[in-house]
């Protein structure tokens, strides 16, 4: 009886034990793993899977580069050859894309403890807290993906010129839901990533539509728009904000305070400095100094936790307005939190401006690609392009791809919007009955007569009737397709 009693304390101590050894990393990476995005079965997740074929990839004909990647291969570039070969030689990454499609989430777990050995050695982890700092992150996996994502570009270029249509739509289409899934990650730095990542395949399809359009039915881009594109939603309840930073930067004040709830001078000198130069490299001589003197007037861990919580709470309310709602235009809660009695919360709070503007992008890419292959598949079946989109709704495209999320409707009074079926308004388009010239960066490309122009207005919300790349968004002609027509891109 003693001997049980005698095992059952120990059990208990080393229990309890554990518990204190655990620390904020720790806790941080057990959090984040219970999320939406990664807490699932295994047959809900694809991370294993999918990485494991891309492990399985073997080397590129060269290193990817600025000049070798997603964006810049295609059958015209200088080694096409031997990336042709390279791409049929990883022709299971297809298979990867495909079976990834049909999963429920990516799932791959945050800490780099959490993936096989041999993921670890191929860089396929998630790291919180590198090198016991644990502001740090690490997200070595997005190489990996941006590796498949090339080889999977590549490979729908050698589908498409050897004739099999229907299997490079198919791993087109996969591509775009997976990158989309991956849209879904916890962290900011994750989601600025993969948004422009996806643009970027969005665009890719645009020139494949440009290339191929002769050889495509118009059956064929009809599916692509109205039952392939508009699976990748947007909007408020379907792309969620990530909360990964809010949780490192709740533990980040933890560590920033005594039991007692008051700023640790000690502890404000070494994190936030520590911050604050990987922020700023040449701030660390005067920062230890500044931080010490903060701590001294900061307000308490409740509080701070408290601002931390308002400011994510009000960026959450924003997160799920309607476009150009006339509190977007107020100034936010970290914009109005105290730069002194909450220097600690803006330090470690990231902000996440960015990413309203790479939603509303990526929102532009996504409708711009739909309508772009509706244009194509009018084309393909009436010999010419509409004189107006309304043209193709129900035919060839849904009515809701047709919003351009950077156009603000005419209202007379914000009461207006809600006479409108949609919070943006749509995008520019005109069937061109006269040679036009548009400017690029790297020169003046030409769109001819009989053909038509498809653009948003772009960020300044500004109509500049689609001649300045510039100014303007030009989703139709796909403008890579222009200059690589020009000769002003290789």
């Amino acid at each position: 009886m003693k001997s049980n009693q005698s095992i059952l304390c120990f059990c208990i101590l080393l229990f309890g034990s554990s518990v204190l050894l655990a620390g904020p990393r720790e806790e941080v990476i057990k959090e984040l793993n219970q999320s939406s995005s990664v807490a699932s079965s295994d047959g809900a997740s694809s991370w294993k899977q999918f990485f494991e074929a891309c492990i399985d990839i073997t080397p590129p004909p060269t290193a990817m580069s600025d000049s070798f990647n997603m964006s810049t291969v295609w059958p015209g570039m200088e080694m096409w050859e031997e990336v042709s070969t390279w791409t049929e030689q990883n022709e299971h990454i297809e298979v990867a894309f495909a079976e990834a499609a049909k999963r429920a989430i990516i799932g791959l777990p945050y800490g780099s403890e959490h993936v096989p050995v041999n993921f670890r050695d191929a860089g396929v982890y998630a790291e919180i807290g590198v090198d016991d700092r644990l502001h740090a992150f690490d997200f070595a996996y997005v190489e990996m993906v941006e590796l498949a994502c090339l080889c999977a570009t590549a490979e729908m270029y050698r589908l498409f010129e050897i004739g099999e249509y229907d299997r490079a739509i198919q791993l087109m289409i996969s591509e775009f839901i997976v990158l989309r899934k991956f849209c879904d990650r916890e962290f900011l730095k994750e989601q600025l990533t993969f948004m422009p990542l996806l643009g970027d395949a969005l665009e890719n399809a645009r020139d494949m539509f440009y290339r191929y359009k002769d050889n495509l039915s118009a059956i064929q881009f009809r599916a692509i728009a109205m039952d392939g594109i508009p699976n990748l939603e947007t909007d408020a309840t379907s792309l969620l904000m990530p909360e990964g930073d809010r949780i490192v930067g709740k533990a980040l004040l933890l560590e920033l305070f005594g039991g007692n709830g008051v700023a640790d001078p000690a502890k404000f000198r070494e994190v936030l400095t520590d911050i604050q130069s990987d922020q700023e490299p040449l701030a660390r001589a005067g920062a230890a100094r500044y931080w010490e003197s903060i701590a001294l007037v900061h307000r308490g861990r409740d509080d701070s936790i408290a601002r931390l919580n308002k400011i994510y709470d009000d960026w959450w309310r924003r997160w799920k307005m309607r476009s150009f709602h006339p509190q977007l235009k107020m100034d936010s809660e970290l914009e109005k939190s105290n730069p002194v009695k909450y220097a600690a919360v803006s330090m470690v709070v990231r902000d996440i401006e960015e990413l309203f503007a790479q939603r509303d992008l990526l929102t532009v890419e996504i409708n711009g690609t739909a309508v772009s292959a509706a244009l194509c598949g009018y084309f393909n079946h009436y010999g010419k392009y509409p004189s107006h989109l309304k043209k193709m709704y129900a035919q060839l495209l849904h009515r809701k791809s047709n919003v351009d999320a950077l156009h603000s409707l005419p209202l007379r009074t914000d009461s207006d919007w809600e006479l409108y079926a949609f919070p943006a308004g749509p995008f520019h388009y005109r069937a061109l009955d006269k040679n036009i010239k548009i400017e690029t960066i790297r020169g003046n490309v030409s769109v001819n007569k009989g053909q038509c122009l498809l653009y948003s207005v772009a960020i300044d919300d500004e109509d500049n009737r689609g001649l300045n790349s510039g100014q303007d968004l030009i989703l139709w002609p796909p403008l890579k397709s222009l200059e690589r027509n020009a000769g002003l891109l290789e």
